[in-house]
């Protein structure tokens, strides 16, 4: 079950945060890295950026599970990205977080603790439908274990799962939202 958060708790978190960005802007001022700042600047903007678009998808369970996955102590590290225009994802946002939220569950059930894993998800916005592709690398524990429940959760709701490819390290996994 995932955390509730309260808000003090997204604000410490929030204020953490920032104070890194800060202290690592700050340090590499003091070393003279003034291209290196430049560099951290624009990954905040392109991180705030990605930000947007995911709440413009007004899919609000689903950006609060993906803005704050990284928050508590995980086996697996998540980034995204959102390509194309905004739409309204309200109306699938509980199937979508419920579908990835197991998803990411079962990943981590299959990481091991002594490698790095990463989860990385592309969400495109169509005109009639959208896209999450999901793009793993780290350990795969049982890909048997995997494919079953791919098989068990190809339709979930909204949800439609349209192909995976499960190697020893990595693995991609596509699914659709059609309106």
């Amino acid at each position: 079950m995932e955390k509730q958060w309260r808000i003090v708790d997204v604000l410490r978190h929030s204020r953490h945060d920032w104070l890194n960005k800060i202290q690592l802007i700050k340090g590499n001022l003091t070393l003279n890295k003034i291209e290196r700042v430049y560099e951290i600047i624009d990954e905040i903007i392109g991180e705030m950026q990605q930000e947007t678009k995911l709440t413009n998808l007004k899919a609000v369970q689903f950006a609060e599970w993906m803005m704050t996955y990284n928050w508590q102590t995980r086996l697996i590290s998540l980034e995204y990205e959102v390509l194309g225009d905004e739409c309204d994802l309200s109306s699938y946002d509980e199937d979508l977080t419920t579908w990835s939220s197991n998803f990411l569950n079962l990943m981590e059930q299959q990481a091991d603790t002594h490698d790095e894993n990463h989860m990385s998800i592309s969400i495109e916005v169509l005109s009639e439908e959208v896209k999450l592709f999901f793009d793993y690398s780290g350990t795969i524990k049982d890909k048997d274990i995997i494919v079953q429940w791919l098989r068990r959760h190809q339709q979930h709701a909204a949800i439609h799962l349209e192909s995976f490819d499960i190697h020893n390290n990595e693995m991609t996994v596509l699914i659709k939202i059609v309106f």
